[in-house]
């Protein structure tokens, strides 16, 4: 296991380097990252380079023998590149134009102009520290998003300028091919939106929910991920050009869906793909730092990439998040916890608090004066405890007593993105609404992909079991190593997928699903008989919203049900709803078996008292 930190020398005076670095050294960091965000400093006027201060720093970690995570800063356009070609600037679904000096990142990725500039910074930095001895691994871009990270409005989408949207045009015609597709697909007849020609696409404007068209939508999402994992691929084959030795990767955090990309997609290709988390600041328990690990593992599996924590909280937040001091033991807590859960690299966030900018005085594992806080000392333990016990190198097996348990019912849980867009694109975000209107569908947007996957998760999590993630591409390619598969808000299945699943169990696996099964295609098309009829062999009848009116075991429920009747023989009835329906069912197929909630049984699961739900 190697630690880290971040420490951003250009932010402390020059003469005080060669100290700060001796003592990152002396605390038992092996790597240093920095230089993410410092495009300014590297390029500060146009055509002008000053690396002397880069030089300088490298220099010094290789006089400590400390090892470079040296970030490639694309993620923050320099002002001069900004006054020059205001058009880098983001653009809102509302017109609404970002600030140039407002929060990162500041300049649309879909520009030419800014990927100009950006590939031309790529190339300069890999090609001058590709030898270097002192490198260790690239980092391009910085937690790379379409969102602006900063914003409180929640309901702005972008980016929405005229790149995004021919970037976003010629993205549905290499999907599509045919205008006539794309309307078949898209099912632009309904409120006379048919297209003639693709020069008529625009972006959806429209916004996040107010009834724009989901499968547009649902696109739009799509072409997000995979245009920023189109530019993150074309930053690595440019530094791959000059720098083949050298792993490259990026970073990223976890969100609810409409501010976040598809991980697995931004990860492909990626040689690392790095966490960023703060638990105190997002108040994370243990169990939800356990949950988001093996999720982010399990990104990592499933694209390639080495998982490692790029950023862990070093100090107290400050500008966003719980701002709660944190103290030495925490962080053994949270170490322990991420070494468990198969994290390969644990780097620090920040060495020392920033005593300027929008995180002044936040993280710091040093006082802001340079002197050493407890975290100090708890962490140079941490370091020398793990360089101790040999036996904890493989991250996976290192099992505390109070942590995962191996074992060979191995658990895996779905999480669906295209399932999580598309409820959120249909429910919305929490808003006020008129007295005649149902406003209770926000609260089922926002975040009911999020809890329906922990729901799934506290099922192992409570008896100690190794759970792992699986996504929408693993379901496709029939990548599911597991014995039982937890399917989390299954609304959207593809007709390959339902295949892959229905074969998971007739080969011998166990399959636990809630609600809303296969009701719509890959495409939020609505199946003429929803996929759950054939798999379980019920009638539907109809899907409901309810909200803590309908009583399973006496208990209230909330979230979705489906109204089944059963008439197969071999479908046996677990539980009812107090109104008489089927609640809870189990079948057996093939060699394996089905159990199907048809209520949202995981995120009911989060309910005191109601983990006795189900049992496995």
């Amino acid at each position: 296991m190697q630690f880290g930190v971040t420490y951003y020398p250009d932010q402390w005076p020059r003469e005080t380097w060669d100290k700060e670095f001796s003592k990152i050294k002396e605390i038992g960091f092996s790597v240093v990252r920095f230089a993410e965000m410092a495009w300014d400093l590297i390029q500060p006027k146009e055509n002008k380079w000053d690396f002397k201060w880069l030089d300088r720093a490298l220099s010094l970690c290789e006089k400590y023998d400390l090892k470079v995570l040296l970030g490639i800063p694309v993620a923050q356009a320099p002002q001069w590149l900004v006054k020059k070609h205001p058009q880098v600037l983001h653009v809102g679904n509302d017109g609404y134009i970002h600030p140039e000096f407002g929060p990162r990142p500041n300049a649309c990725r879909d520009n030419k102009i800014l990927q100009k500039y950006a590939e031309e910074l790529t190339r300069k930095m890999a090609k001058r520290y590709a030898k270097h001895p002192a490198l260790y691994m690239w980092q391009v871009d910085n937690e790379p998003n379409y969102p602006p990270l900063d914003l409180a409005d929640n309901s702005r989408d972008f980016c929405h300028c005229e790149s995004t949207k021919k970037v976003f045009v010629e993205w549905a015609k290499k999907k599509y091919k045919t205008i006539e597709n794309l309307n078949e697909k898209w099912g632009t007849k309904f409120w006379a939106g048919t297209f003639s020609c693709f020069d008529e696409i625009t972006t959806p404007r429209v916004g996040m929910w107010d009834a724009g068209n989901p499968h547009i939508y649902l696109d739009w999402m799509r072409f997000k991920s995979e245009n920023l994992s189109k530019w993150l691929k074309k930053l690595k084959m440019i530094v791959k050009y000059y720098d083949d030795k050298h792993k490259v990767g990026t970073n990223n955090f976890t969100s609810i869906v409409n501010r976040i990309v598809d991980h697995t997609v931004v990860a492909d290709k990626m040689d690392f793909f790095g966490w960023d988390i703060y638990p105190k600041g997002t108040e994370n328990s243990l169990e939800s730092l356990a949950q988001i690990a093996d999720y982010w593992r399990g990104v990592c599996s499933s694209s390639g990439a080495e998982f490692i924590v790029s950023e862990l909280q070093g100090g107290p937040n400050v500008r966003w998040g719980n701002g709660k001091w944190v103290v030495g033991s925490e962080m053994r807590e949270w170490v322990d916890l991420l070494m468990n859960h198969g994290a390969q690299m644990i780097l620090f966030h920040n060495w020392k608090p920033p005593l300027f900018g929008s995180e002044t005085g936040g993280f710091g594992i040093l006082r802001p004066d340079g002197e050493p806080t407890e975290r100090y000392f708890a962490i140079k333990e941490i370091i020398d405890d793990c360089n101790r016990r040999d036996a904890r190198k493989d991250a996976i097996n290192r099992v505390p007593t109070d942590q995962v348990v191996p074992t060979d019912n191995q658990i895996a849980v779905y999480y669906s993105r295209q399932s999580d867009i598309q409820t959120f694109q249909e429910e919305g975000l929490q808003r006020s609404a008129p007295p005649s209107w149902f406003s209770g569908r926000g609260d089922l947007g926002l975040f009911y992909g999020n809890n329906s996957i922990v729901g799934a998760y506290r099922l192992a999590y409570d008896k100690n079991i190794q759970t792992s993630f699986v996504f929408d591409k693993d379901i496709e390619e029939e990548n599911l190593n597991c014995k039982i598969l937890l399917l989390a808000n299954p609304y959207l299945l593809s007709r390959k997928q339902f295949e892959n699943i229905k074969k998971f169990v007739e080969n011998g696996g166990t399959l636990i699903s809630e609600c809303r099964f296969g009701l719509k295609d890959e495409n939020a098309y609505l199946y003429e008989k929803p996929l759950i009829s054939e798999l379980l062999g019920v009638e539907h009848f109809y899907t409901e919203i309810v909200g803590g009116t309908v009583k399973v075991d006496g208990k209230n429920i909330s979230g979705f049900r489906d109204v089944l009747s059963v008439k197969d023989k071999e479908i046996k009835i677990l539980k009812n709803f107090e109104d008489g329906h089927p609640a809870l069912m189990e079948k057996k197929l093939g060699t394996g078996k089905i159990v199907y909630a048809a209520f949202s049984l995981f995120s009911n699961i989060l309910k005191f008292g109601n983990q006795t739900f189900i049992q496995i």
